[in-house]
């Protein structure tokens, strides 16, 4: 059977004792984006994406755009996101004032109002300050769980509120309660400095983070088995995590460290006894380069 995992998947997969699964559901990652897929990716506003620095620092961010700001090439090889930055925040925050050609990048075509989603990683194949272009090396579909539903409506955009971009290293009192308030975030990983990106949801009640002294502690729900995000960690202990606050449409960025506790067997995991814990180093709080509306449907009924 087809293995497209490395070695930190594996090992994960093989202490969990979900490697048969994995391989199974592994089938479904292509080397491009799949035909069927592509429809999915044109009808996007937005996406996460997930990137390392040179010197192995994870960074995800959320980045919208009109219907169509995304496509993908004829073949589903190369993937292009058209820029947009009505607000003239993307030059400002990582990692578009730190992207070079060749460097990893992983990206999340999440439909949160009907709970899809798509993975694509791969490397930038060009970078200008209209468009980014990768080429796809990993494309699958995802499961719908802990996906809290979301409609979106666009603004006009002089209805936009304005924010300053914030910098910082230890989080203050506000950062604190927007991520023990939080129901949805975005993290990304790589295997190691210069490997390939990746960028995952997650999601859960709200004050599914938990926060102490500083450090985040997130329960791994049950997924796919892929564990993609953790098999990085494994390799890598390093993240970059992006909170959205859907009321004022601005996003938290964080980047730091990361330990593994696969057999915590404590606390609300929906029955995986498994946490991480994250200690940021910095964050970047900015405002969406678009401005949009949402609003809370439903909870995810996967939900612990």
């Amino acid at each position: 059977m087809h293995d497209p995992f490395h070695a930190g998947e594996r090992a994960i997969q093989e202490q969990t004792g979900e490697r048969d699964v994995a391989l199974m559901n592994g089938q479904l990652i292509a080397d491009r984006v799949p035909p069927a897929a592509r429809p999915f990716v044109t009808q996007q506003q937005y996406c996460a994406l997930g990137w390392a620095s040179a010197e192995g620092d994870p960074w995800a961010v959320f980045v919208g755009g009109p219907r169509g700001f995304a496509r993908t090439d004829q073949d589903g090889a190369t993937l292009h996101l058209r820029l947009e930055d009505e607000l003239d925040t993307l030059s400002r925050i990582p990692p578009f004032h730190g992207m070079r050609e060749g460097d990893p990048v992983g990206a999340l075509f999440i439909e949160l109002a009907t709970r899809r989603r798509l993975r694509v990683n791969g490397r930038c194949a060009a970078r200008g300050n209209r468009e980014l272009s990768i080429a796809v090396e990993q494309a699958h579909p995802l499961c719908p769980k802990y996906i809290q539903r979301r409609q979106l409506e666009r603004r006009e955009s002089g209805s936009a509120t304005l924010h300053d971009v914030r910098e910082g290293d230890a989080l203050p009192a506000d950062l604190i309660a927007w991520i023990a308030a939080a129901d949805t975030f975005f993290v990304a990983s790589a295997q190691r400095a210069g490997a390939p990106a990746d960028v995952s949801h997650r999601g859960g009640r709200p004050g599914f983070v938990e926060l102490e002294d500083g450090t985040l502690r997130i329960p791994d729900y049950p997924g796919n088995s892929l564990f993609n995000t953790l098999g990085n960690f494994a390799q890598h202990p390093r993240a970059g995590l992006a909170f959205l606050d859907f009321a004022t449409n601005r996003q938290l960025q964080l980047t730091g460290d990361v330990r593994l506790d696969l057999a915590a067997g404590t606390g609300e995991t929906g029955g995986t006894g498994r946490w991480w814990e994250f200690r940021p180093r910095r964050f970047v709080v900015s405002p969406l380069n678009q401005p949009f509306a949402w609003t809370l449907v439903d909870a995810s009924p996967f939900n612990p």
